[in-house]
């Protein structure tokens, strides 16, 4: 196994990076929710955009959902036609339009049976309430369910609907024997069961920046909450291993955590008393331009200057990198101030395509 690790001690304000808002992702208040990949996802499929506009870099995860925020989030969802406004409490709602195409399709009866006139946009929706939305929305057959708590819900076939699709698990694990019908539903739960119900990918992101960090977690973060915070987003290790870095100590003082293609590399010891911890991270694809199994999928790896993985290695040096040059290591390299991308073969051939990329600081680690 090699790895690589850039020397690069500036960091640099680099104008036109590509990716998103912030290191980790979409949002910047988003990082310690248990429903982090989930919000990724649906920001990822368009179907949040926030929820500080205009800016919008922010999530508000733990915000409960209003009945005008579900219009947007299901009409953004299944790509729904433009409707007739009929509610007479909704015109001066910024979602006026998807409360009247979620009234069209029939997701949406209204709020005040029987005569149904009205919509109240800005009351909480409670995870009842979001079951007969999903189920309506998503057409699915009513069902019975082993909850505890839902006897006496007038949506408990709708929420048995959702049980039996597998897009809620309940609302006490690990038991999850109830559903908690009369509690409000958070922005960052709604993310979760829009991801089950769509079935949309929700592996981490890993976006290239010249902050430096591995999906959010920054570099020179200590050792073992590094391992903690990198395995909660990927997942158990498929491979974690001491290694010996050269010219700074015999014995292993290295730390490679690997998930398939993906490396963290953590120096464990450091007899000149600098900082240990998180230090660089390395993502390469096998021999036949695939990411090995156990990592993040190669599309969800977000290069900069509008690179992509498999692009040929000549753009990443047009784009503002350094020469392609061989290494003695059997690739060639192409160095950008904070990062840099590879190919396979000593060969100099700018058609060579893009399979790996490193960032970090200064180690050269065989």
């Amino acid at each position: 196994m090699r790895v690589r690790i850039v020397i690069s001690l500036l960091v640099l304000v680099v104008v036109g990076i590509a990716g998103t808002a912030n290191s980790a992702g979409f949002f910047t208040d988003d990082d310690d929710s248990i429903h982090l990949r989930a919000i990724e996802a649906i920001a990822a499929e368009g179907i949040t955009r926030g929820c500080n506009p205009p800016t919008n870099d922010r999530y508000c995860p733990t915000s409960t959902v209003t009945r005008e925020q579900m219009a947007s989030f299901l009409v953004r969802a299944l790509d729904l036609p433009a409707g007739t406004a009929t509610f007479t409490d909704a015109a001066d709602s910024i979602h006026a339009a998807d409360i009247a195409s979620l009234a069209t399709a029939g997701i949406t009866k209204g709020c005040n049976p029987p005569d149904n006139t009205r919509y109240c946009p800005t009351s909480t929706v409670t995870r009842e309430q979001m079951a007969s939305f999903l189920t309506r929305a998503l057409k699915l057959p009513p069902a019975t369910s082993t909850f505890t708590d839902i006897g006496d819900s007038v949506h408990a076939a709708d929420i048995g609907a959702l049980a039996a699709a597998g897009i809620t698990k309940g609302c006490n694990p690990p038991d999850n024997t109830r559903y908690c019908p009369k509690n409000p539903v958070t922005r960052e739960q709604m993310a979760s069961f829009l991801t089950r119900a769509l079935n949309l990918d929700t592996s981490t992101r890993i976006v290239v920046n010249p902050e430096m960090d591995l999906a959010g977690v920054e570099l020179l973060t200590p050792e073992t909450e590094a391992v903690t915070q990198l395995t909660r987003l990927f997942g158990t290790p498929t491979e974690d291993t001491p290694v010996s870095c050269p010219y700074i100590v015999d014995p292993p003082n290295m730390r490679h955590v690997r998930w398939g293609s993906l490396i963290a590399v953590i120096r464990t010891v450091d007899p000149g008393g600098n900082e240990t911890g998180l230090v660089g991270w390395r993502y390469a694809l096998d021999a036949s331009s695939n990411p090995e199994p156990g990592g993040p999928p190669i599309d969800h790896i977000e290069l900069p200057f509008d690179l992509e993985m498999l692009d040929p290695i000549g753009d990443a040096t047009a784009a503002g990198g350094s020469a392609i040059r061989p290494t003695n290591h059997g690739w060639m390299m192409v160095d950008f101030p904070y990062f840099s991308v590879e190919a396979s073969g000593l060969t100099v051939d700018p058609t060579a395509p893009i399979d790996g990329v490193q960032q970090g600081y200064g180690f050269d680690c065989e």
